[in-house]
């Protein structure tokens, strides 16, 4: 898998100790939440077409899964995802789905054609999002983006609060 280096994620820690106790309170099975924020676009120098963006994460909602396993998670409750969504959506946009995996911080085998099915759904919110993925266990965090069809990782930063 390529790295996107133009791409950075920025958590303050507040958020990740959100993230962590979503975590432990769905173990043994896989949490899932929604991380919003804002998206900075930052023209890079010595460029006239080439861009750095940076997704700011400030809120955090850890989301019960409708199907309780320790190697999946389901969101299919639309509309809690809709009261969520309108309650961030006049300061922030959706950045990131955010799920557990009880042994690696990477995507699975289940969990790439969905990517690439929201990529493509022709929703604009979707069109940018990235997925984040935590290690239940050693509490790694990375996080992944689909650019031109192809899934890259990208860097995922933690910030002061």
């Amino acid at each position: 898998m390529r790295f996107e280096k133009d791409i950075i994620l920025f958590i303050n820690k507040n958020l990740f100790e959100e993230i962590k106790l979503c975590v432990e309170k769905a173990s043994p099975n896989e949490a899932c939440g929604l991380i919003f924020g804002k998206i900075q676009e930052q023209q890079k120098p010595n460029s006239e077409d080439e861009y750095s963006y940076y997704y700011y994460g400030y809120k955090f909602e850890c989301i019960e899964s409708s199907y309780k396993s320790p190697i999946a998670f389901l969101m299919d409750d639309y509309m809690k995802l809709i009261d969520i969504s309108k309650k961030y959506s006049k300061n922030f946009q959706l950045l990131s789905i955010f799920h557990s995996h009880p042994g690696s911080a990477y995507p699975s085998g289940v969990d790439i054609p969905y990517m690439k099915k929201y990529y493509e759904s022709g929703i604009n919110k979707f069109k940018h999002l990235i997925w984040t993925i935590i290690n239940a266990k050693s509490k790694e965090l990375n996080g992944y983006i689909f650019i031109l069809n192809e899934l890259k990782q990208i860097s995922v930063q933690f910030k002061e609060n």
